[in-house]
């Protein structure tokens, strides 16, 4: 199966990503699109080099920028015809679910803490929050905790047939420790 990550390959998100690949069995193929600003070292797996593309996917909003990010993605994504697209945070969750919708590719969306919560002004709040909706379309929420996927059924509106959660990309320090 091959899988396609879209994300700011930066700070704990690429932390997460890492292990995400590095501790799932070699059953999985994988290609990383990510923002060409990112600074992440390539990641390997079993001395074989993730392919990855870079495309300009910046944290700010730019429609310009936004929009050829989501090109991009569409072309990168009949290229390598995955199975399945993983998009992590705000801006890889809108760029990949929109082009996973476009190509008809089943995208599951890990939001890591939904960008509206954080939002002080209650304009910008209900706009991302509107975005959030707007983009879900026919994607699957993969949540890292129980409570966001609750907000993920409760304020985005995801069906509950559609929302699943994943407590944890990393292996457990007990279990390593008594290998």
């Amino acid at each position: 199966m091959k899988i396609l990550h879209i994300a700011q390959m930066i700070g704990g998100l690429d932390v997460y990503i890492r292990n995400t690949i590095m501790y799932a069995n070699n059953d999985f193929e994988y290609v990383i699109v990510h923002g060409e600003g990112d600074k992440s070292a390539p990641i390997e797996k079993k001395h074989v080099t993730i392919k990855e593309y870079l495309i300009p996917l910046y944290r700010e909003l730019c429609i310009i920028n936004d929009i050829k990010s989501v090109v991009q993605a569409i072309k990168i994504i009949k290229k390598e015809r995955p199975d399945v697209i993983h998009c992590h945070s705000a801006k890889g969750g809108v760029v990949g679910r929109i082009a996973g919708f476009f190509t008809g590719t089943k995208t599951f969306y890990t939001p890591h803490a939904f960008s509206y919560l954080s939002s002080e002004s209650k304009i910008k709040r209900f706009f991302y929050k509107t975005v959030e909706k707007l983009t879900r379309l026919k994607s699957y929420l993969l949540a890292c905790s129980e409570s966001e996927k609750q907000l993920g059924i409760n304020e985005v509106h995801y069906k509950n047939t559609h929302a699943f959660v994943w407590n944890n990309a990393v292996p457990d320090a007990n279990l390593l420790l008594n290998e």
